[in-house]
């Protein structure tokens, strides 16, 4: 029971809000615009379908206070569950009370009259050790112990989070040993696909310089390896998977890569055979249709309209094959400071991904990274950092909501990832002030 393995002041605040939740004949369910959002989305959105709760879904893309209160304001007065989000923006909604705020980013103390419940309120690291999919989870769960079911969108959201880097910890720890100690987990290769060609030729974490995006290019590896291409990841035999993974090892050092990403080369797969699909690859469908705009699509799948299929996994392939293409120009054209690195995308919602790709699998770990994609009449930025600059002081966060401030926009996330919306215009002069708060972090000299 969900109250047996948590803190129970967390317990009694998620039980007020499924009360308050289930006492509504309509529900509408805002989540924030990607992978971890869209799998929280897929979550609620079963638990109120399955007590009879009519609902509308949304999605949130930007964070800034306006746009966040006029979100809230498009139906004010039907009950909204905020979900991967909402924290740090309650204090520009602070007199709704039918609000209940699920979320597990950085935030600032203030006066909202509704439920704001996050993780971090009780000690959990909303960075590694709890994302948007496990609050949604564990209210689904305080609506109903019976949505426990709901697991495997809490791995997908967690995996979306990158929270399974070196095993789970926190709050996800803890739920997967009470309620996944009876799905089997294979150590493999960290890939999704029919194949391995596909595998790795649409691999993005691991990114692989000059594999990833080019299918010849695999098939001739793996042929040089003497691995059948068309093989299954789950088919190779253990000579074949040491083989393979020691050369990928290989091809991550010579990329730059820290012992992080290397990591991330085999992991924990869990194969969910009344959905069709591994662990990894739900996680990668919600984001990749999320990247793409089509954030509805899994959701309406996974709620059971499986002639949606084809369309799921169709806009995956799209966003694969743009986020590759868009990897390798940004990699080409980065720009340095002392303390910070910065490019920019060409589409909003792949500037977290390449910042992302970039950070882990491309560039030196002496300092952060930041993309930026110019809008019409704002930029929206997108940074990335490391566990290792994180433990020697660096808070993205921070980082985002001052510097975003100091030019008229607003910021914030987690230490280690985190965005901001910022005039068009003022991106030098973002990435100024960022360079010295960056370089006053980690305690280097700023220029």
């Amino acid at each position: 029971m969900l109250k047996d393995i948590i803190d129970p002041e967390f317990y009694k605040l998620l039980k007020e809000g499924a009360e308050r939740i289930l006492k509504n004949q309509y529900v509408r369910v805002l989540a924030h615009f990607d992978g971890d959002g869209g799998s929280a989305a897929i979550i609620l959105t079963t638990a109120l379908r399955r007590v009879g709760i009519k609902f509308h879904l949304g999605f949130i893309k930007s964070l800034d206070g306006e746009s966040f209160r006029q979100r809230i304001q498009e139906f004010s007065d039907i009950y909204t569950i905020v979900v991967d989000a909402g924290s740090d923006q309650a204090k520009f909604i602070e007199e709704y009370d039918n609000v209940c705020i699920l979320d597990h980013h950085f935030f600032q103390e203030n006066s909202f009259k509704g439920l704001n419940i996050n993780a971090r309120q009780f000690g959990i690291d909303g960075t590694r050790g709890a994302c948007g999919a496990t609050m949604a989870f564990v209210m689904a769960l305080a609506m109903n112990e019976k949505n426990s079911d709901l697991l495997p969108f809490l791995v997908s959201g967690i995996i979306a989070d990158k929270q399974d880097i070196g095993g789970y910890t926190g709050l996800n720890q803890v739920i997967m040993e009470h309620y996944a100690k009876d799905l089997k987990t294979i150590r493999t290769l960290n890939f999704e696909g029919h194949n391995l060609t596909d595998g790795i030729t649409y691999s993005t974490d691991p990114f692989f310089m000059d594999l990833s995006g080019k299918p010849d290019n695999v098939r001739k590896v793996l042929e040089n390896l003497g691995i059948s291409p068309d093989k299954s990841i789950f088919d190779i035999t253990e000579d074949e998977k040491r083989i393979l993974a020691e050369f990928l090892s290989f091809k991550l050092l010579e990329q730059n890569s820290g012992s992080e990403a290397i990591k991330y080369l085999e992991n924990d797969m869990i194969k969910f055979d009344q959905l069709g699909f591994t662990s990894k690859e739900i996680s990668t469908l919600v984001d990749g249709n999320a990247k793409v705009g089509m954030n509805s699509v899994p959701v309406i799948f996974f709620l059971g309209d499986k002639s949606q299929r084809e369309e799921m996994v169709n806009n995956w392939r799209i966003f694969k094959t743009k986020l590759i293409e868009y990897t390798y120009r940004a990699f080409k054209e980065i720009y340095e400071e002392p303390n910070v690195r910065y490019f920019y995308a060409p589409e909003s919602e792949m500037a977290g991904a390449i910042s992302g790709i970039m950070m882990l699998y491309l560039l030196k770990q002496d300092k952060p990274l930041i993309g930026f994609n110019v809008g019409n009449n704002d930029t929206k930025v997108s940074g990335r950092g490391s566990r290792r600059q994180v433990q020697k002081g660096l808070n993205l966060s921070l980082v985002m909501r001052e510097s975003a401030k100091e030019v008229g926009g607003s910021g914030g996330g987690h230490d280690i990832a985190a965005g901001a919306v910022i005039p068009r215009g003022k991106e030098k002069q973002f990435v100024e002030t960022a360079n010295r708060l960056i370089g006053e972090q980690l305690g280097k000299t700023t220029l």
